[in-house]
């Protein structure tokens, strides 16, 4: 709601841009949710596939004039091609093992974008992205806005429907017990390159989206600290879950802006939030503080209900 309304109520290009980028990383935490959340996948180089939709946007944009809504299709398609690339050879690795694959394919394809300079421009980067446009319209700061948030509706929706679904039964039965699963006909194979190409997918189109809006991106723009960064918000905001990813976006998001006065102690903060976040969770502290509330609100209203019945009684 704040997404929506807030925009309409300030012209601040500050404020509207922290908002963008809230809605932006809570798609980012959504999608890895689906591979790290339901199926139990590590992956440390998320944003290597938001930076896959954001390259191919920037390229097809500046070199042969594609629209944005064909470069949003291509950017998903290609960085969900990518995570058919990174989970196809690693089906038989788990924990550490895997994360540290995660983290060598970051590199790699950070690499690839800083020498493959015919095609990527290298360090120099891809300038001059026309802002996005749709029948003729050119999107300003809100229509970003609300696109994105079209789009994490829509990752909300998909990821629902998966929680539903024979297919998210599967991704929670790899989770918990591959071997179970397994023993059970699941096709652990199958399952798990689509998670990783579904959660590349959504973050190629998010990619797509940000390219156009910041009109120029590099190498240096998706690095591994941000995939970090985006899978610290699946864990604050509670793994498997439907709206903790975004929570945990919009916490990680806005406090480094508010903190940005206090530069030297903003990482300290975010790290104590973290670490309270994370017991929280484990101790199902959000589940104690409702049914206290509950309870005292039920108290409070039969109160009331005793109080109103004794007015009526002495009237």
């Amino acid at each position: 709601m704040i997404c929506i309304v807030v925009p309409w109520l300030t012209k601040n290009p500050y404020l509207t841009h922290i908002i963008l980028m809230c809605v932006i990383y809570a798609i980012l935490a959504s999608s890895l949710n689906i591979a790290v959340g339901f199926t139990g996948l590590s992956n440390l180089a998320h944003v290597t596939f938001f930076g896959v939709g954001a390259f191919v946007a920037a390229i097809l944009n500046t070199r042969f004039h594609v629209p944005f809504y064909v470069t949003l299709v291509a950017g998903g398609l290609i960085a969900g091609i990518f995570g058919v690339i990174l989970g196809a050879p690693t089906l038989r690795l788990k924990g550490v093992f895997l994360a540290m694959v995660t983290i060598a394919f970051g590199n790699a394809m950070r690499l690839l974008e800083i020498n493959w300079v015919s095609l990527t421009n290298g360090p120099m980067g891809i300038g001059g992205i026309s802002p996005a446009a749709i029948g003729g319209l050119t999107f300003n700061r809100i229509s970003y806005i609300y696109y994105a948030l079209a789009l994490l509706i829509l990752t909300m929706h998909i990821t629902r429907q998966i929680m539903k679904s024979k297919l998210g039964r599967a991704f929670f039965a790899i989770k918990y017990d591959e071997t179970v699963a397994r023993s059970m006909g699941v096709n652990v194979t199958l399952y798990k390159v689509e998670a990783y190409a579904l959660s590349a997918c959504v973050a190629g189109m998010a990619g797509t989206i940000y390219a156009h809006y910041v009109a120029f991106i590099s190498p240096s723009t998706f690095t591994m600290a941000d995939s970090t960064t985006v899978l610290c918000m699946v864990v604050l905001g509670g793994a498997g879950s439907l709206v903790g990813p975004i929570a945990g976006a919009a916490i990680l998001t806005i406090m480094p802006a508010v903190l940005r006065f206090a530069e030297l102690y903003r990482i300290v903060f975010i790290g104590i939030v973290m670490v309270v976040g994370v017991i929280a969770r484990e101790r199902n502290w959000p589940n104690i503080i409702s049914d206290v509330l509950k309870r005292r609100m039920l108290r409070f209203s039969k109160r009331k209900a005793v109080e109103n019945a004794e007015a009526g009684g002495q009237t």
